[in-house]
């Protein structure tokens, strides 16, 4: 293959994640007598009206959004008595960014399904699942923790507005945060005793400033940071940026690179060229810092692959050790390819410290 078609789809890839950090889609599992199925809901009009009040309320406040609205809402329905599995499973065609479950969800089911999302995550999954009082300490879980919510004289569970939530978050741009969105629909809530606490322990809140019901600091679940973790993992705008990129990148050289021609050097750099491209267009478009990212070939893993093929080969392991970088990096890799994106994602303005000095 040529490097025009992939710089071509790669361009095309570099869009599709500018439009869908605008605007990200939404997933809903509900339990539902009346129909089951998968729908996929653009406007109120194609929420299908046989669903149960409580149902198409949740669909509704997933459809409000932030600054816009997502892009779509994707609902798997299924039976009262089923698996919420089957309805993530249901789900499994669909690419979403953020996932709510039933309205009446239990604790094992919360627990269930994030244990699913972070199983699939490993892979090509990018959706995080909003879920009540869930403490899942991985950053596909949002763990949202909210109560005493009202609308005028509505009691809402933190279940049924987890949906609101997910929605809010899709359609938040990568340029901004949702931290302190303002929830103009709640009236009250029941405060946290200690809000910093809470969202040090990678929870999702709700805080009244007096002026309006908000958003706390928009955090993921993660607390505990593995040594090669990033502190990024945190936060639910560097995450949604993250896997954006990550999900187009690899899709796109799958679908218009894999297998298609021979695994040379020559070959590599051509692809290289083309991620670097990718990654600068995302630059242009502010979701980069300008001038942070790039593409290589992996030397590190490169060797530590070679090492592994040439074990018991006393004399080989000798020459690859010797290697330098730029040496490993034209070497036989066989079938696979080793590479290394990098890229400053941008976070939004949250912190400010203001000083006014009176004259």
């Amino acid at each position: 293959m040529g490097l025009p078609e992939l710089t071509f789809s790669l361009e095309k890839a570099a869009g599709t994640v500018s439009a869908r950090m605008s605007a990200g889609a939404v997933a809903l599992i509900l339990r539902d007598a009346k129909d089951n199925g998968v729908y996929t809901i653009h406007r109120e009009s194609d929420i299908p009206a046989q669903l149960g009040a409580a149902n198409v309320t949740a669909i509704k406040r997933a459809m409000i959004g932030y600054i816009n609205r997502p892009s779509v809402v994707y609902v798997a329905v299924i039976a009262t008595a089923t698996e919420i599995a089957t309805g993530f499973a249901a789900l499994s065609a669909y690419s979403y960014d953020y996932l709510a479950g039933p309205v009446d969800i239990s604790a094992s089911d919360a627990t269930a399904l994030s244990g699913l999302v972070k199983e699939q995550r490993k892979k090509r999954y990018i959706g995080k699942a909003v879920l009540p009082a869930t403490a899942g300490d991985d950053e596909g879980t949002i763990n949202f923790v909210a109560a005493g919510i009202k609308s005028g004289a509505t009691t809402i569970t933190a279940a049924q507005y987890a949906p609101r939530i997910a929605g809010l978050l899709a359609g938040t741009p990568a340029n901004c945060s949702a931290t302190y969105a303002a929830l103009d629909e709640l009236t009250a809530i029941t405060p946290e005793a200690d809000p910093d606490t809470a969202v040090d322990a990678g929870k999702l809140i709700l805080v009244d400033d007096g002026r309006k019901i908000k958003l706390g600091r928009a955090v993921t679940s993660k607390t505990k940071l593995a040594a090669t973790d990033p502190e990024m993992l945190k936060k639910i705008k560097l995450v949604a940026a993250v896997d954006l990129i990550r999900y187009y990148a690899i899709t796109t050289v799958e679908d218009e690179y894999l297998g298609k021609c021979a695994n040379t050097y020559d070959n590599k750099c051509i692809l290289l060229t083309a991620l670097r491209d990718y990654l600068s267009a995302l630059e242009a478009q502010g979701v980069i810092r300008a001038g942070s990212s790039g593409a290589e070939l992996d030397a590190d893993t490169t060797r530590a692959y070679l090492l592994e093929q040439a074990s018991g080969n006393s004399s080989e392991i000798a020459r690859i050790s010797a290697l330098s970088n730029e040496e490993l990096r034209k070497e036989d890799t066989g079938s696979h390819v080793f590479l290394q994106l990098y890229g400053k994602v941008l976070d939004a303005m949250e912190d400010f410290h203001i000083i006014l000095q009176a004259q």
